[in-house]
């Protein structure tokens, strides 16, 4: 996010990794947007990450498959550091410590497969960036359901034209909506499992999900058709709140992203929320969590609303 700086070492998913960065990590001579490496790679990563962002939404949201070649880009020659503060650009490297650094002689955008340790599970990503620095070829990628990553070059596997063509064009749920409550009482509706009860029903009005999902369920939502969860997420990232359910059914792949930030000048939050890819249930979907989302959001405002009076009845005493 380029707004904020999170830089956090703890447990993602089932794997241990470092997490990432909302801004510009720095270190002497390079610069990514989002700093995280994973500790658990497959293979050694590159001296200059393996960064893993999925969390960064606001520097990377989610891009619906048929708006991909759209995204912005840097073609022909390295990206400056104000580039790696867009949607352009990931790494910046510094030309005085590497001289030979130098972009590789792909034009970007391009539709790339990458298996993902941490979701486990192989995903179509954006590859934005291909550079070669000391010797190593590397790309900055974005996921089609929001965030970032690099890799070295020979970990993704870029796709065909016919490929591509006969890929389903599906889209992402994506918005986000400012609640009068603070962090922890909004995370306390979106985790609490006595809420899921108030929630369910906007998501599940034919009861088909089984009873006992909600104990295997980091949050209070629950796509009905998503799948098998391959990996799942809910913690602090220095400050924010952030959960990520990961899915597959057979080749559909399938996340929830949810990131919660609070402005503590004026005490609301702003939860950010992407969901999909949906096909043709887009826009019942799209209807059932923006539905969702508000019932979270009075829900939590309800409860923030008793705090003045719990207080005010603590001094009488």
């Amino acid at each position: 996010m380029k707004n904020k700086s999170l830089f956090l070492i703890g447990v993602f998913c089932f794997t241990t990794l470092m997490s990432c960065s909302q801004n510009n990590a720095t270190d002497e001579n390079i610069t990514q947007k989002t700093a995280i490496k994973e500790s658990k790679p497959q293979k050694e990563p590159h001296q200059f990450g393996g960064w893993y962002c999925p969390d960064n939404l606001n520097g990377f949201p989610a891009v619906d498959l048929a708006n991909w070649d759209k995204v912005p880009v840097v073609n022909g020659r390295m990206a400056t550091k104000e580039e790696t503060q867009t949607e352009a650009s990931l790494i910046f490297v510094d030309p005085e410590k590497y001289p030979d650094a130098k972009p590789l002689d792909i034009t970007m955008p391009k539709l790339a497969r990458f298996y993902n340790y941490n979701t486990k599970k192989e995903e179509i990503i954006i590859v934005i960036q291909a550079i070669n620095v000391s010797g190593d070829s590397l790309v900055g990628f974005r996921y089609l359901n929001g965030g970032n990553g690099s890799a070295r070059i020979d970990e993704v596997k870029f796709l065909a034209y016919d490929e591509i063509k006969n890929i389903e064009a599906t889209k992402f749920v994506s918005f986000e909506i400012v609640i009068n409550a603070k962090r922890n009482e909004i995370w306390e509706v979106l985790t609490n499992p006595s809420y899921f009860k108030t929630l369910q029903p906007i998501f599940d009005k034919e009861n088909i999900l089984d009873n006992d999902w909600v104990k295997s369920s980091k949050v209070n939502f629950k796509y009905p058709f998503g799948g098998v969860i391959t990996s799942d997420y809910a913690g602090s990232l220095y400050g924010n709140q952030y959960i990520q359910i990961d899915y597959q059914n057979e080749g559909y792949q399938y996340a929830e992203k949810f990131l919660l930030l609070e402005d503590k000048k004026s005490q609301n939050s702003t939860l950010k929320i992407t969901c999909g890819p949906y096909g043709n249930d887009f826009e019942t979907q799209n209807t059932i969590i923006n539905n969702w989302a508000n019932k979270v959001k009075e829900l939590s405002e309800f409860q923030h609303s008793l705090k003045p009076t719990n207080n005010l009845n603590l001094d009488k005493k």
